[in-house]
């Protein structure tokens, strides 16, 4: 196992976990520090852990642990995440009342 890719490289291991780029993509979220690396001539020296943070980091986009996003976008977005979440509570418990009434296994606690 190598110590470094190539951005050739980075793009093929990028395109296993299914995110569409090109080797300017990579070039730009070097330069922009999305991706650490160091510059090796016309090419870079790209870990693949920092290939692998870089995944992580887009996972994340778009949730309460989007990098560099403020506390009130933050919670703003887990806010977000908690109704969605009490709604699919809300659909399961209906759910589960309706099969119970249809096999007749509810049983009125009263």
């Amino acid at each position: 196992m190598r110590d470094y890719m190539t951005i050739a490289e980075a793009v093929e291991l990028l395109h296993n976990y299914e995110i569409e780029c090109s080797e300017k993509d990579v070039r730009q979220w070097i330069t922009e520090g999305e991706i650490e690396a160091t510059e090796n001539g016309a090419d870079y020296n790209i870990k693949e852990q920092a290939v692998l943070s870089f995944l992580v980091d887009l996972s994340y986009v778009g949730t309460a642990y989007e990098k560099g996003i403020n506390d009130e976008t933050k919670i703003v977005r887990l806010e977000e995440k908690v109704g969605a979440l009490q709604k699919e509570i809300d659909k399961l418990r209906c759910e589960k009342l309706k099969l119970e009434l249809k096999s007749g296994s509810f049983h009125f606690n009263g």
